[in-house]
Parts: C-alpha cells; sequence; structure tokens
C-alpha cells in the first residue's frame, strides 16, 4: 500500500509473529494461536471485534510486493468489521508469500472505526556468492564459491554464513593454507531483496608435506610407503607443497601399493594434518589395516589377470564380501559365453585364512566350446524380424567378426525382455515370449540353436479418450500432441509418454504445480479401453523481472540481448534453460547459473535469478606433433618427383583473449611451426553479430610460409572477412572476401616456365559456400548426406591481378545395405575458369591457386597431392585448372565391435583444364596426364572416441608415367633450355608406385 503510514499513540491490538528458520510459514502461525497470551487476545477481540475498519496501512511505505498483489492477499477491507479470523488469514496468506521474516500488526482508533497497521521485516535471499582477495590456487574463487553451499534464490539467514566461512577455512586447511583467514561482507539490495555475500580471502602461505605418521597394522616398510604417497619429491628429494589433490593421491597411492601386494582389503584413511606454524610444514597422520593377502585365481581354465580385474569387482571396490564374489562368477560366466563357451560354469571357493594368506579359487568348467550356428524368430506378424533383430544382443556366428556367436544365457534374457517390451509399448498386453535353445544342432557337434517363439495376443486399442481439467491453454493444440489417442494401441508406455508430454506444455507456460492422474476402464468392444486423464493446473506463475548478476567484465546489453524472458512472460523452466544455453554459447562464461528466487513462496510474480562466473580472459594452448608420409626428398634435390617418405616434426603454440571490452568478442593468434611450414594467424570473432541467431562475423590475417614441399615454396599474406550464417540445424552459409598476396620460390619446373609463375601475385576474391550436413555420425557415418559448394570470383574490381572463376563442389551420400553394411560414396568436382586472359589457361592461374589433390581424402592411387599435371622436365606437379573425383566404400564390421573394414574404389584425377577433362583409363604417352587413374584397395579402422583410426593399402591400377631429372636445381639450369638434349643421361622416366600406404584419424569422407 502507498501512502503515508499513521503515527500511532497507543497500540491497543498487535500481533508478533517471528518465523522460525526450520518452520513453515503456516507452521509458525498455529504455534502462535496455541501459546499466545489468550487473556489479552479476548480483551483485543472485545475491543475492536466488529468496528468498521477505516484504515489499512502498511510500514514501511515501500513493501516488496506490489500493491495490487497484496490487495489481493488481503480479506481486510476498508469500511468492513473487523474480524479477528480476517486479521489471522492476513498474516497466513502474506506469510505464505515467503517475502516476510516478521509481520506485526497493530490497531488503533481512527475516525469512527479502527486503523489497522502491518508492521512487516523482509526476508531475504541468496544473491551473487562471489570470493576476492589475496588467492592462492588451488582453490580457485569458483571453487571457494561452490564450498560456501549457498543457493541462488534461496532464502538467506546470517547464521547460514557462520557455517559457510567455516567450511571456507576448512578447504583453505586441506589445501595447506593453514593461515588463511576468511571474511564474509554483505550487500542487501532492499528493491528485490537480494543480498550479495562476498568473502574476503587472504590465502597465507601455503605450507609442505613432511614426514608422514603411519599408524596401524602396515605390514609393509614405512619408507615404500611413503615413497609410493608422491609426497616427497623424486630424485631431487624435498617435500612438495599441500592441496587436497595431493593428499588423495597420495591416500590412493598407498592403496594401489598394498593392491600390488593382493592386500584387497586395505583401508587408508587420513587421520588428520598436524600443522606446525614455524616451520610451515604439515604432517599427514595416516591410519592403515593392511589386511590379509589375498590371491585369486582361476581354476580349471586360463583367465589373464587384467581379465580377472575387469570382471571381479574386488579390486575395484577394494573389499572382499560374498555378494562381490558371486557378481564376479556371474561376470566370468558371462564372459566366457560370449565367446562360444553357451555351457560354462563357475563357482568360486574361499579358502581359510592362514599365515596372513587368504585364497579364492574361481573354479571354471568352460564345456566345450559352441557356436550359434542359427537364430529363428517365429509368431511375429506386427513386427518385421529385422526390426526385432536389431534390438537383440544375440548375433549367429558370422565368418570374420563373430567367429562362435555371440550368446550367454543374460544375453537371451535380455532379449526376451526388449521383445516383450517393445510389444507392449504397442498395445500387446498379453504378449508371451518364449526361448528354446537346441545343442548339436542338425547333427553338428558344438553348433547351437536358438528359436525364439512370440505369442502376440491380442492388441488393444485405445476407444476413447476424455481430457479433463484443460482450462488456460489451447485444448486442441494439446491433445493433438497425446499418442494414448482413440483407435490407438494402449499401453502404459504410451500413457506415461503422454504425462511427459502434457506436464511439459504446462511447466513450459509457467504451471510448476500442474499435476497428472489417469485411470481406464474396459470398454464395450472387446480388447479396447476407454482412457480418462484429469489435469490441475495449479495457479499460472509469471516472471516479475530478470535479475543479472555477477558481470565484471561483460557489458549487460550482451546478457540483455540474449535473454528469452522478459517481465510477465510465463514463468518457463523451458525458456530459462535455452536463455542459460544461449549464455554459455557466448563462450565468455565458466558458469551461468539460474533459479527462481523464493521458490516455494505463494507468490504468483517471481524474480528470475541469473548468476555468471566469467571465464579466464586469456586462454593458452601448446601443442606437439609430427607427420610422417610422402613429403617431398632432399631439398635441393629433383630426384624424388613421386614424393619420398619424411619426417617433420611440428610445434603449435595459440592462445586467445575472450571477451574482449566485455563484448563477447574474442582475439585469438594461432601459430605453428614446423621443418615444413612457419604459419601465424590472427583473428577476431564477433559471435550473434546483430544478435541474430547463427550470425558469426569474423577478421582474419594470415602469413604462411610453406617450405619446398613439392614443387615450389610459397608466402602467403593474407587478409579476410567472413560472415556465417546457420541458415538450419543442417545448412551453414558462409559469405567471405579474401586479400591476399602470394610467392613462389625454389621452383622445381623446366627453367622456361620459372620466369612465369615465380612471380608474386595479388588475388582477391568474393566467395560464397554452403554446407549441408544431414549424417547420422559426423565421426561413424551409417546413412545421410553431405554437401559442400564454394564459388568465389576473383576480379580487378576486389584488388586481384588475375580473373577467374573458382568452383569447387562435393557431395556424399551414405546408404545402409544391410544391419552391418555401408556404402559410402563421394564425388567431388572443381573448375577454375580465367577470364580476360590471352595464352594457356593452366599459365592464368597463379600456381598456388591452383588445384592439387592425390591421397588419403582424394584419391589414395596417389601420394599426397601427387595428382594432375606435371612438368614435362622435372617431373614435378603442377596443379590443373580441373578436378573430378569419385570415391567409394563398402564398409562392414570384422572383428568385434570395435573393428571394422572397408573395400574401396577411388578414381578421378587434377586435370589441366575443364575441356580435358576424360574417363579414359590408358596414359597416352609420359607428357599425358588428363586421364583418369583408378585406386582400390583395403582398409582397417578401429573405433575410438575422438574418430576411428585408419590405415589404408592401396593398389593404383594405372599410375602415372613421367620423365624426371636426375640431379639437383642447379644442375637443371646449368642444363640449359632443353635439358633433356644436353644432358640426355640426367632425364629419366619414372612413375607413381602402383603401392600406397596411409595412416590417420577419421574417416575418409
Amino acid at each position: 500500500m502507498n501512502g503515508p503510514a499513521i503515527k500511532l499513540q497507543l497500540e491497543v491490538l498487535r500481533y508478533h509473529v517471528a518465523v522460525p528458520r526450520r518452520l513453515n510459514h503456516f507452521g509458525c502461525f498455529l504455534l502462535f494461536l496455541a501459546f499466545g497470551p489468550p487473556r489479552l487476545l479476548t480483551a483485543q477481540v472485545n475491543q475492536f471485534e466488529g468496528k468498521k475498519i477505516t484504515v489499512i496501512q502498511f510500514q514501511p511505505v515501500r513493501q516488496p510486493l506490489e500493491g495490487w498483489q497484496i490487495q489481493s492477499m488481503l480479506p481486510l477491507k476498508i469500511g468492513q468489521p473487523l474480524r479477528m479470523a480476517e486479521i489471522r488469514a492476513a498474516i497466513q496468506r502474506l506469510f505464505a508469500s515467503g517475502t516476510y521474516e516478521d509481520i506485526q500488526v497493530a490497531a488503533e482508533p481512527y475516525r469512527g472505526g479502527v486503523a489497522v497497521r502491518f508492521i512487516t521485516r523482509n526476508s531475504w535471499f541468496i544473491g551473487h556468492v562471489s570470493v576476492t582477495g589475496n588467492l592462492s590456487n588451488p582453490p580457485g574463487a569458483g571453487q571457494l564459491a561452490n564450498a560456501s553451499g549457498l543457493e541462488l534464490g534461496q532464502p538467506f539467514k546470517e547464521s547460514q554464513v557462520e557455517q559457510s566461512t567455516k567450511d571456507l577455512k576448512r578447504l583453505l586447511d586441506r589445501n595447506g593454507l593453514f593461515e588463511g583467514s576468511v571474511q564474509p561482507f554483505f550487500d542487501y539490495d532492499p528493491q528485490t531483496q537480494q543480498v550479495h555475500i562476498r568473502f574476503e580471502v587472504e590465502s597465507g602461505r601455503r605450507a609442505r608435506f613432511t614426514t608422514p605418521e603411519l599408524k596401524g597394522a602396515l605390514k609393509a616398510s614405512p619408507e615404500d610407503l611413503i615413497d609410493s604417497t608422491g609426497w616427497r619429491r623424486w630424485l631431487i628429494g624435498g617435500w612438495r607443497p599441500i592441496t587436497q589433490s595431493r593428499v588423495l593421491n597420495g591416500l590412493s597411492h598407498i592403496r594401489d601399493y598394498y593392491e600390488k601386494q593382493n592386500r584387497l582389503e586395505a583401508k587408508v584413511a587420513l587421520d588428520s594434518v598436524q600443522y606446525d606454524a614455524d616451520s610451515n610444514r604439515g604432517k599427514p597422520v595416516v591410519n592403515i589395516d593392511a589386511g590379509p593377502q589375498i590371491e585369486l585365481q582361476a581354476v580349471g581354465a586360463k583367465v589373464p589377470t587384467k581379465t580377472l580385474k575387469r570382471y571381479v569387482p574386488v579390486y575395484e571396490e577394494h573389499a572382499v564380501d560374498h555378494d562381490l564374489l558371486v557378481e564376479g562368477a556371474r561376470n566370468l560366466r558371462d564372459y566366457f559365453q560370449s565367446r562360444g563357451f553357451f555351457e560354462a560354469d563357475v563357482e568360486f571357493k574361499q579358502q581359510r585364512l592362514q599365515q596372513d594368506k587368504a585364497r579364492i579359487d574361481y573354479l571354471i568348467n568352460r564345456g566345450k566350446r559352441h557356436k550359434l550356428a542359427h537364430l529363428e524368430i517365429t509368431g511375429n506378424r506386427y513386427f518385421r524380424t529385422e526390426d526385432l533383430r536389431e534390438r537383440m544382443f544375440l548375433v549367429p556366428s558370422s565368418f570374420i567378426q563373430f567367429r562362435h556367436g555371440r550368446y550367454s544365457e543374460a544375453y537371451l534374457r535380455r532379449d526376451e525382455e526388449a521383445i516383450t517390451n517393445l510389444y507392449r509399448a504397442n498395445g500387446f498386453r498379453d504378449v508371451r515370449v518364449t526361448s528354446k535353445v537346441v545343442d548339436d544342432y542338425r547333427g553338428k557337434a558344438g553348433n547351437l540353436a536358438v528359436f525364439i517363439h512370440i505369442e502376440e495376443g491380442p492388441q488393444w486399442f485405445v476407444a476413447s479418450l476424455a481430457v479433463e481439467g484443460i482450462e488456460r491453454l489451447n485444448r486442441d493444440e494439446i491433445l493433438a500432441m497425446l499418442s494414448s489417442s482413440a483407435g490407438q494401441p494402449f499401453s502404459e508406455s504410451n500413457v506415461a509418454i503422454d504425462r511427459d508430454t502434457l506436464l511439459e506444455q504446462y511447466f513450459t507456460r509457467g504451471f510448476p504445480n500442474a499435476t497428472f492422474e489417469w485411470s481406464m476402464r474396459l470398454a464395450a468392444q472387446p480388447y479396447q479401453v476407454d482412457l480418462r486423464f484429469e489435469i490441475k493446473e495449479g495457479e499460472q506463475k509469471f516472471v516479475r523481472q530478470v535479475l543479472v548478476s555477477g558481470l565484471n567484465t561483460t557489458k549487460p546489453e550482451l546478457v540483455n540481448r540474449n535473454l528469452n524472458l522478459n517481465p510477465g512472460d510465463p514463468l518457463s523452466p523451458t525458456r530459462m534453460r535455452d536463455t542459460q544455453r544461449r549464455l554459455y554459447d557466448l563462450g565468455v562464461f565458466a558458469k551461468v547459473d539460474t533459479a527462481v528466487q523464493n521458490p516455494d513462496g505463494e507468490t504468483q510474480h517471481k524474480y528470475v535469478l541469473y548468476d555468471m562466473e566469467e571465464a579466464r580472459r586469456f586462454s593458452i594452448a601448446t601443442g606437439f606433433g609430427a607427420e610422417v608420409a610422402r613429403i617431398g626428398g632432399p631439398a635441393n634435390s629433383l630426384e624424388a618427383p613421386g614424393g619420398q617418405t619424411g619426417f617433420a616434426p611440428r610445434v603449435s603454440f595459440d592462445i586467445s583473449r575472450l571477451n574482449l571490452w566485455g563484448s563477447g568478442q574474442t582475439i585469438t593468434f594461432r601459430s605453428r611451426a614446423s621443418t615444413l611450414e612457419r604459419r601465424g594467424l590472427v583473428s577476431y570473432l564477433v559471435p550473434r553479430f546483430r544478435n541474430a541467431e547463427g550470425l558469426q562475423l569474423s577478421f582474419t590475417a594470415l602469413y604462411d610460409d610453406t617450405r619446398d614441399v613439392r614443387t615450389f615454396s610459397s608466402k602467403r599474406q593474407e587478409g579476410s572477412v567472413q560472415l556465417s550464417q546457420r541458415v538450419s540445424k543442417a545448412t551453414t552459409i558462409f559469405y567471405r572476401y579474401a586479400f591476399r598476396r602470394v610467392s613462389v620460390t625454389d621452383v622445381k619446373i623446366s627453367p622456361l616456365l620459372i620466369p612465369l609463375v615465380t612471380q608474386p601475385v595479388r588475388v582477391g576474391i568474393l566467395s560464397v559456400n554452403a554446407l549441408q550436413d544431414r549424417r547420422d555420425d559426423p565421426i561413424d557415418t551409417h546413412r545421410g548426406i553431405y554437401n559442400t559448394i564454394d564459388l568465389g570470383l576473383a576480379e580487378r574490381a576486389f584488388g586481384s591481378q588475375r580473373n577467374f572463376l573458382r568452383f569447387l563442389g562435393r557431395n556424399s551420400t551414405y546408404h545402409p545395405l544391410s544391419k552391418k553394411l555401408v556404402l559410402a560414396r563421394s564425388t567431388s568436382f572443381g573448375v577454375l575458369h580465367p577470364f580476360r586472359f590471352e595464352g594457356d589457361a593452366l599459365q592464368a592461374i597463379p600456381l598456388a591457386e591452383r588445384f592439387f589433390s592425390g591421397g588419403a581424402t582424394s584419391n589414395r592411387g596417389f601420394p599426397e597431392n601427387q595428382a594432375g599435371p606435371r612438368d614435362e622436365i622435372t617431373g614435378f606437379p603442377l596443379g590443373g585448372t580441373a578436378l573430378l573425383m569419385n570415391q567409394t566404400e563398402l564398409r562392414f564390421p570384422l572383428i568385434g565391435d570395435n573393428i571394422s573394414g572397408v573395400l574401396f574404389h577411388d578414381a578421378g584425377n587434377t586435370y589441366s583444364s575443364l575441356e580435358k577433362i576424360s574417363f579414359r583409363v590408358h596414359q597416352r604417352d609420359v607428357k599425358d596426364f588428363d586421364y583418369m587413374v583408378h585406386g582400390v584397395g583395403f582398409g582397417l579402422r578401429y573405433r575410438t572416441p575422438i574418430g576411428p583410426v585408419r590405415v589404408d593399402l592401396a593398389y593404383s591400377l594405372n599410375p602415372p608415367r613421367f620423365f624426371g631429372f636426375k640431379g639437383t636445381l642447379e644442375d637443371l639450369i646449368n642444363a640449359g633450355v632443353n635439358p633433356c638434349q644436353t644432358a640426355p643421361g640426367k632425364c629419366v622416366e619414372q612413375g607413381i608406385s602402383h603401392f600406397q600406404f596411409f595412416f590417420s584419424i577419421g574417416q575418409t569422407f
């Protein structure tokens, strides 16, 4: 309520209710009524009961709730008689809002009636929690803030901070900062009822370890145990600084030490770390119970120790009990059954403890080795057998991948359950799945057959659906989303899906307390049910305001542009999470917390909170690597035009400055140096350009110095600007302008051509790139398409010295031929078309701008970049102005689940011009390179988390022949204009090897 407060001279009616921390508001009110002074209450009731209310006021005037909200909560009205029941109801409702910590009600006679005044004290809620001061990492500021246990948006009491301060001090102690201090500071915001808490931390000196005290039954040399902890530096001596991770790792290393001695029940616990302030040393006190030596053995079958540790969980749990041993026996049985020993039986026997040693024998009877020769499913009419097989774990034997098939009793039970669940989810409530296992199938010893029979039973349907309770949402829109509509199969799983769908729609629209109940009864028709859904919507919640905290460098405008919630919008958890994702996508925040302030309070409008932790401004990355491939011969030699195996180590260094000027923009420097290349790149990225989703603007400056690898060395200076637009989830378009200057040196070609190709060239090119990716898995694709198009125009108007049109397109498709086979195909086509140029089209295109192809990702019939036209004298590749490649792969599983094989065929070449593209397979002479080269081969793929490791062995069916000059560059220049005539012994016919080998990570395409 707004307006001046009345200054009371005499309080004749007063209720005071303070909210205990552990009681809800209604409970506090009941306690007050139960234990309040009854005589005084009676006298007050007798004095004011029934008198007309002339004024209702709140003190202070500014209340945490809006005036209309308070008015809607109060049953008291001006001009109506005062009722004590209404006073109680008013207090109860105000407390239920959660916004008040204390409420007093006072009254006095006023203008022939009674004036009622509510004297309130606000509740406070946790806002931004930060840690500042002289910090020594670890622990970092974020780790300390998390250790405080103060949750965003929750009710706040100053007593909470006492415990938080102790928790922070304990965290400092655990990291060797025993002299550290923690001091809390509070910043109260009465307008939003938030209190921002800042912990000022002085870390002090970090203590170092000293010789630990080891107590208990060690059963080992104390010196060996101390050495195993890693707390003392190896070789150079001295003790390391104390950190929590080092303490925990040290205890873990002691456990590992005992495990190597087969003491699997060893118990290692840290009692304390005793700190000596004078020496600034911390002495860990460790309590150890080594336990007996326990030896696990496999009897009856050979089991590698690594396998035994993997399947018997006593190693992982550091304990030996009956349940873990039983689980180990079951795991070992499944292990042998999955390898063809389908009759395997595993038991364990514990030997008596003698002389501090105990032995556990796993008695393994493998039985005969079988092969799952046949798997048959009968009785299925609703689902195809292929659809059922895709969900099954049993696999019949195959030539290479599963020599004995995949079978165990556990796998069979799992498959029966999977089939049953599938049928029940589609309305077959009475389905029965049984199986029969036949030994010596078709009279062949060791062969096993599994017959699975399905009794589908009747399919149940929904006869009618009645949905009650939808009042505030679009009923037709909601009903259209349901699976359990009339005429559809009935199952409890479909009802569960509908429940989640309905509640998600309500939660998204601000109904956090919506509930769902359902019931069914048999319909008049057989095998049909009448469904009834009942929804209780509850009260709709709205956003009162969005409060952002934790910004130090970042401009508030950047955050505000990415908020999906505004005052008055429904309080939607979905939109809250979407906003959180958008803020993370900016790449400038290490953490984005979101919460609703006063979540349990019964108010219709809520504050939505976003609390940020900004990421470090600088990010540094370094890397080391090497390349082994046919990367050229000696630097000044012309004797390896077809490439020669070489080794090139490289190192990289990258540094990024994030959130430049608080705008969310990033500037990055990347560098790479090797024996082949020196590269430096500076880029400036503007994410979400003009606040458009999927729009990014970048500026790039590049310097690249590539040494003599193939035909020439080059230096390239380039500046570019690019705008990328994500049109859809699958499609992205790049608009790019680049201006570069390229110069070439050390050219290994005919001296007559050197003056033409070594002139520095400026190229200004405007290009549009489009990418469409509809693959199911970019790392290991089984179905989908992948298309790229690059169209560029180099023209004088853009600052280019050469005028040409550049097009390069690629289309890749992936077709599953069966559950195991995938046919993958990729076709690439490119052309460089010069204009306003007289003479040879090939010479119109600068040497560094031409197409160079061949190798692991294009045509494996060539070494890297060895396809296309070649110099007639030296035999080194010159690149081309047209490109046509087609790659086909048949991918199939080979051994187990991780190793697969590939049969491939690559065809294509780089051509001197578009008109010279040919499908010929024969080379006319040693000067003819415009024909199609075919390569076939076999590859292996080993699946890893970062992509398959790839090995390809290729055989080129028709590799090119060419003339090569035996000698140095100086010999070539001294030989004159026509070296093959002046030095005929040095011009020798050579050729690309038929056999090629490639090793890399990732699929070919």
